[in-house]
Parts: C-alpha cells; sequence; structure tokens
C-alpha cells in the first residue's frame, strides 16, 4: 500500500462505492471488507501513514455491534486515527455513524428514537450551502436515504443538512471528514443490484409497501440527470483533498 492508496472499507458486497470509486479514478484504491475476515485485527488494517484517503461504506448492522462484528472496533479506532491524522475521510450511512461514534457522538436505532426507516428518495433540508462536499446537493431534487439508524448531533457538531425524521443527514468532523447518512454513490444501477437482494426488496416493502421497489427505480431514473453534476461536484473536492496529500508525501501517523 503507498501513500497515494485510498482505502475504502466495504461491509457488504452490494453495498459498493459507486459513484464514489469513479470520483477517485485517477487513485489508487484498495477495498477492503474486514467483517468477512474470520479473525479480523488491526493488521489488517493500514498506518494512517501510508493512506491518502479513507471512505467508510454503508451496512445493515448496528454501529455498536462489537460483538456480532469485532471489526467494527477497529474500523471504529482506524476513524478516530485518521480523522485525527487529517487524512481525508468520507464515511456513508454506517461509515458516517462510525465517523460519529469516533467523535464521541451517539447512534440510535429508530425503535429507540419512535421512527421508522427512512427509505426512499427525497430532496435534504437546511443544507449548509457554504459546505464544498454538501452544499452542491442545496439544489439537488433527491438522494437517496436508506437507514433505520440515527446519529443523535452534539451541540458544538456541524451539522450540515437534514430531513424531516432524521436531523443530522451530514456533518463535518475536522477540516477534512465528513459523515453522510445518505447514499450519495447510489446511481440507478447501483440500486437495481439492491434491489434484486432479496433482504433489500424486502425492508423496502416493509417501509413503502406493495410497488416499493418499481416507485424507487422510477424515482432514481427521473432524479439522477439533475443528482449526477451535483454529487459529482461534491465528490471532486473529496477527490481534490485527496489528491493533495498524496502528492505531499509520505506522513506520521500524528
Amino acid at each position: 500500500m503507498t501513500a497515494r492508496t485510498v482505502l475504502v472499507l466495504q461491509h457488504i458486497d452490494v453495498e459498493k462505492p459507486g459513484m464514489i470509486l469513479e470520483a477517485l479514478h485517477d487513485c489508487d484504491v484498495e477495498i477492503r471488507n474486514l467483517l468477512d475476515a474470520p479473525s479480523p485485527s488491526a493488521i489488517d488494517l493500514p498506518p494512517v501513514s501510508d493512506l491518502a484517503g479513507l471512505v467508510i461504506m454503508g451496512g445493515p448492522m448496528n454501529v455498536d455491534d462489537v460483538a456480532g462484528y469485532p471489526a467494527l472496533k477497529l474500523e471504529h479506532d482506524l476513524v478516530a486515527d485518521a480523522i485525527a491524522a487529517g487524512v481525508p475521510t468520507l464515511g456513508v450511512c454506517l461509515g458516517a455513524q462510525l465517523v460519529a461514534r469516533a467523535q464521541g457522538l451517539e447512534v440510535r436505532t429508530a425503535g429507540q428514537l419512535g421512527l421508522g426507516p427512512e427509505i426512499g428518495w427525497s430532496p435534504l433540508r437546511d443544507v449548509d450551502e457554504r459546505d464544498p462536499v454538501v452544499g452542491p446537493l442545496a439544489a439537488a431534487p433527491g438522494v437517496l436515504h436508506w437507514h433505520g439508524d440515527r446519529i443523535v448531533p452534539g451541540a458544538e457538531t456541524p451539522v450540515l443538512a437534514s430531513t424531516e425524521t432524521t436531523p443530522c443527514q451530514a456533518f463535518r468532523a475536522g477540516p477534512a471528514a465528513w459523515g453522510l447518512q445518505f447514499h450519495l454513490e447510489v446511481t440507478p444501477a447501483l440500486q437495481d443490484e439492491w434491489l434484486a437482494d432479496p433482504s433489500f426488496d424486502a425492508e423496502a416493502t416493509h417501509a413503502l409497501g406493495a410497488g416499493a421497489a418499481d416507485r424507487l427505480r422510477a424515482d432514481a431514473r427521473a432524479i439522477a440527470p439533475r443528482l449526477r453534476p451535483l454529487a459529482e461536484q461534491s465528490l471532486r473536492h473529496v477527490r481534490s483533498l485527496i489528491l493533495d496529500r498524496a502528492d505531499a508525501g509520505p506522513r506520521s501517523a500524528g
């Protein structure tokens, strides 16, 4: 692994980096899934000094279920070290929750909050348009939400966007780290892969009722043409931070 490497932590096969991977086309990207390792340990992850960037994808597991998924503790520690060292970091859904926990924030289940899952395409609210990653999405007709657990922001958390049932849809963790509760990476084609998975299809139907998959597909195809250039603008900023770090050469772990 070189200092130009972007490590992508994936938790299940179908939750791929999608548009994020497209944005990092000229970076050295390595995708790992520690949850598949029989006995994951810290040696399965690189030191932050080897990283130009870190991306943490989503997954159906609870962020605090380290008994069921011991690798989550290793990921938590790596995320905390990466943020402290100034490594450009982007967490998506479960990844955002790992960033939140690394910042000492709570993550509560939908049941604890008396809420249901948030699944479907809808616009963000209260977007901080000054933010270079989330700001462009103020003009987006919708993004894909697919989560049950919610991040509980602290009094000093820089919250960048919300929706009606999720007060913290995006937040910043220092100068080069973001958590996105929504799925900016998802294209219509990637969503089709999700919906081909019986567990995703059942989850959507439970949340949205009969015809959920058709509704999600139609919304994705209607929204994608206007969303894509805005998402690309957002991800270009992350890429620029990663390339700046890579060009600056090796660092200590901080």
